[in-house]
């Protein structure tokens, strides 16, 4: 199967709550999560982020299958970056769930540390849960390191913050930082 990442056309940024919900399904049954929880990235900030160059999907480009369903240029992944204090922040990475472990969320990764190189910026930065298996390990092979709360800029603070007011547990919840000077 080959997977292209490339800008998300604003055409497509009203089916990318539908890959979120998808690949969120993964986390079914963690407590971290309230129960129902069903929170998006909302329409208006992905309209953004693709208006300004911010936001890629992954695509099912050439033929084959993935399950029953064909490979028909569908999206099954994207990510969204922003600029928080200065750094690159990746505020969404999704890939829908029949996809994931097969090196897609490290290529949607990569692409938000490939912008920010290309920006001349110093790092990336992000908010994940930090008992999950495959989060904070994957990001920690990805060259991410946890940033101890006294080293938090005010945006990241405020977005760690917001993510308490959606209702997500924050003492499992962690800031990470890539560097980009290699």
């Amino acid at each position: 199967m080959d997977v292209v990442i490339r800008p998300a056309r604003i055409d497509e940024t009203g089916l990318l709550a539908d890959v979120e919900r998808d690949g969120d399904r993964r986390y079914a049954g963690y407590d971290g999560v309230p129960a129902g929880f069903d929170d998006v990235a909302s329409l208006s900030s992905l309209e953004d982020a693709g208006g300004e160059g911010r936001l890629w999907v992954a695509v099912v480009s050439s033929g084959g299958t993935a399950g029953d369903e064909p490979d028909d240029g569908r999206i099954i992944g994207f990510v969204m970056a922003e600029m928080v204090d200065g750094l690159a922040h990746m505020a969404q990475v999704s890939v829908r769930l029949a996809f994931q472990g097969n090196g897609l969320g490290r290529r949607l990764i990569q692409t938000v540390c490939d912008w920010a190189r290309k920006r001349a910026l110093a790092g990336v930065t992000l908010c994940t849960f930090g008992d999950v298996e495959w989060n904070r390990p994957l990001y920690g092979h990805l060259g991410f390191v946890v940033v101890p709360e006294e080293q938090w800029t005010p945006g990241l603070r405020a977005l760690f913050e917001a993510d308490g007011e959606l209702g997500l547990d924050l003492e499992r919840r962690v800031v990470m930082r890539r560097g980009l000077d290699d």
